[in-house]
């Protein structure tokens, strides 16, 4: 597992507000390195590994 609090420098977390839950945000983990998203605060992928609105817009690599 990654920890993305003692690699600052290769990480950044963007606010993404859901697109169905008004005033609720996705806490979308962005590997700077890629530009893609690597992680989000939501269930959809807590819970199920599933790329939410918020990963896919960054873009999200299988």
């Amino acid at each position: 597992m990654v920890d993305y609090d003692h690699e600052p420098d290769r990480y950044e977390i963007i606010s993404i507000e859901s697109e169905i839950r008004e005033s609720i945000f996705h806490k979308v983990v962005k590997d700077l390195e890629t530009g893609k998203a690597v992680s989000c605060s939501c269930k959809c992928w807590s819970k199920g590994n599933k790329p939410c609105f918020g990963m896919r817009t960054i873009g999200f690599d299988n």
